[in-house]
């Protein structure tokens, strides 16, 4: 069965992760913005949400974690 046979309760726990992993990458840019403008090198400093951002994104987004399954997966 597809996961996209959800009741309605279902797709509203997928829009409430969908909504808080998007306020959750806002928080992490309006961070990365204040370190970038006010540290000199901020490269090294960033890097921490830079990949923080990419697995929210690969995970919640892009289903990352369903690329695992060996038998009977879609993957």
């Amino acid at each position: 069965m597809s996961n996209h046979s959800h009741g309605g309760r279902g797709l509203a726990a997928v829009a409430q992760r969908g909504w808080l992993t998007a306020g959750l990458l806002a928080i992490l840019t309006l961070i990365e913005y204040v370190v970038a403008t006010s540290v000199d090198r901020p490269t090294l400093w960033l890097l921490p949400f830079i990949v923080a951002k990419g697995a929210l994104i690969l995970e919640v987004f892009m289903h990352s974690s369903d690329l695992k399954t060996i038998n009977g997966g879609n993957a």
